[in-house]
């Protein structure tokens, strides 16, 4: 799907394993240019660098059938807790920041366990950073961009908490912006 669909960023949400539950299969190698051989291409991871709130992954994903490689930058966020909100919204709102800065080409896959609800709060979030970046003071509202998103996938954005959360990350992003005025 990767290569299919030129992506270079997959936004990974979720841990692998969380409370003892096995979240996220591995779906990359552990070890420096140590293929992980699939049907049709070879994963290889290139580099990685682990940082405060999310790790940083590049892989190389080499077809059988060409020989042709694409890289994939694969960006982790390690500080969402299971069952719950981040402690701050300061790391996901840099997290996102460094996706959407990451992006070139092709959609950005993403996804956390169950597939709606930090992957409901990362796409309610870039929506509304797309708006301020190209339209500030921008006009978008938070609960129709979640029912827009609901009307494509039930349940984005599966929690009160995770709903809230949306709302504070946007005062905090709105809050520094007035700041540096």
């Amino acid at each position: 799907m990767v290569v299919e669909n030129n992506s270079n960023v997959i936004a990974m949400i979720t841990r692998e394993v969380e409370d003892g539950v096995i979240k996220c299969h591995r779906y990359w190698p552990i070890l420096m240019k140590k293929s992980l051989d699939l049907k049709s291409c070879h994963v290889f991871l290139e580099s990685y660098q682990i940082l405060q709130s999310f790790v940083v992954r590049i892989f190389q994903v080499v077809r059988k059938s060409t020989g042709t490689s694409h890289f994939v930058k694969h960006l982790q966020f390690t500080s969402w807790p299971d069952h719950g909100i981040p402690a701050s919204a300061e790391g996901f709102i840099k997290y996102v920041r460094y996706v959407r800065k990451s992006h070139l080409t092709g959609p950005v896959l993403v996804h956390c366990s169950a597939r709606v609800g930090r992957t409901g709060v990362f796409l309610c979030m870039d929506v509304v950073f797309h708006a301020i970046e190209r339209n500030f003071p921008a006009s978008f509202n938070i609960m129709n961009i979640v029912g827009q998103m609901r009307e494509q996938r039930c349940g984005m954005i599966q929690t009160k908490e995770q709903y809230i959360f949306c709302y504070k990350i946007v005062h905090e992003v709105l809050h520094k912006l007035l700041t540096l005025k």
